[in-house]
């Protein structure tokens, strides 16, 4: 399972309009939103208010097996609700998905990389 976590500030004009977008991803559109995230292969997502002393920003995490290909159809799909998903993006962010077309072509995993830094609790403390 992989996931990903985007984040982008929220409009500043637009906030209660992402409210009303999150209600209806969960009433109206709840099984249009469903149909779409089982087509995707997404298991999980979760959208996330933040509020900072620079604006408000939404965080969504998303969870699939195939990232790549869900951001792909995210991207890319002409169905109703992806286009109307992309359009709220568009209008709440500021963000055109048409812009990163490029990332829904599959890449290879990089053979090259270099884990720089990681962090992990041990579980053997105070235990």
């Amino acid at each position: 399972m992989s996931g990903i976590v985007l984040t982008f500030p929220i409009l500043s004009d637009k906030v209660e309009a992402w409210r009303r977008f999150c209600q209806e991803l969960s009433g109206s559109r709840r099984k249009t939103y469903e149909a779409s995230r089982q087509r995707l292969g997404i298991t999980r997502e979760r959208l996330v208010l933040v509020e900072t002393a620079f604006g408000s920003t939404a965080v969504t995490t998303l969870e699939a097996p195939n990232m790549d290909r869900a951001l792909g159809q995210i991207i890319t799909s002409v169905l109703p609700f992806d286009v109307w998903y992309r359009e709220r993006l568009q209008e709440l962010h500021g963000v055109n998905l048409a812009g990163y077309e490029k990332f829904s072509q599959p890449t290879p995993t990089p053979h090259d990389q270099e884990l720089l830094f990681e962090w992990a609790l041990n579980s053997s403390v105070g235990g």
